[in-house]
């Protein structure tokens, strides 16, 4: 009977130090947690706006800008060798019947529903063929009378690549296309601050009308970071309509409208935040 006592006893014990290994193991991974999800603490508590999701139109093609067209393959300037004889693109006026013009709108953009963007391409031959849709120079989102450069390590100098930029920290993008019917997929290529390109899928273009597409912009594409400012700028850097292999060889149209992202704006808020700008422009004010 002692001898049984005993054995209970020792396994008492075992179960004691194998529940407080597991809590520690809990407190660990609670505290390696805390470390990598992080937020700039501030003398200024958060408030109900901590989280301020908007759907904002970042396009919505009623000026006429510099988008630039693409194919792949190539147009070739010799007619006998040209396999993609037609390529054109153009500003048309019509927009979907169903789409709302908003009511108020920080830069104007999307109050009006009155013409797009319409496309009109033809490959010589069946194949992976695709019809590339460029933005125009990158601006700034929030001021687009400044031009934003960046480094090309090839040409080895700074550069203003083709690109629209996202405000905030997107988390969905969408635009209005007209399809006609045609064996064509749609996606979008975003680049992080990092200088990684992601593809993001649409859907089927092969359906007749007006119809909003929309991609989810996954939660591992980095969009912030740990300093002010948080938020870290990502941009579209083209949208890529991609044929079928099978597709037969036809004269293919397709129409976009109102480009819109869904995205968390916010941005901590605290004294002296915009002191940075004295260096910015050759100011020197900072020095004071």
């Amino acid at each position: 009977m002692q001898e049984k006592n005993g054995g209970f006893i020792m396994k008492h014990r075992r179960s004691h130090s194998v529940l407080a290994i597991m809590v520690a193991v809990v407190l660990v991974a609670g505290a390696a947690t805390q470390q990598v999800h992080s937020k700039i603490v501030t003398n200024v508590p958060q408030d109900i706006s901590e989280k301020e999701l908007i759907a904002r139109v970042v396009e919505d093609f009623e000026q006429q800008k510099d988008w630039k067209l693409e194919s792949n393959p190539k147009q070739n300037p010799d007619p006998k060798k040209n396999p993609v004889p037609v390529l054109e693109m153009k500003y048309i006026t019509g927009a979907p019947s169903a789409l709302e013009p908003e009511k108020w709108s920080p830069d104007k953009k999307g109050m009006e529903a009155k013409q797009c963007l319409g496309m009109h391409f033809r490959f010589k031959y069946p194949g992976n063929n695709s019809v590339h849709l460029l933005p125009p120079p990158e601006v700034r989102w929030d001021d687009p009378t400044k031009a934003v450069t960046t480094f090309d390590s090839g040409l080895q100098k700074e550069v203003q690549e083709r690109a629209l930029q996202l405000p905030g920290r997107a988390k969905a993008i969408s635009i209005w296309t007209h399809g006609r019917g045609n064996a064509y997929t749609l996606e979008v290529w975003v680049k992080d601050f990092q200088g990684d390109v992601h593809i993001l899928p649409m859907g089927s273009l092969n359906f007749v009308g007006w119809r909003p597409m929309k991609a989810e912009v996954p939660e591992y594409i980095p969009q912030e970071v740990n300093s002010y400012p948080q938020t870290k700028v990502t941009k579209i850097m083209r949208f890529v309509i991609r044929s079928d292999p099978e597709a037969i060889v036809e004269d293919v149209y397709f129409f976009f409208d109102q480009l819109k992202v869904l995205t968390d704006t916010f941005e901590v808020n605290f004294d002296g935040q915009n002191l940075h700008k004295a260096f910015e422009g050759g100011n020197n004010k900072g020095q004071q």
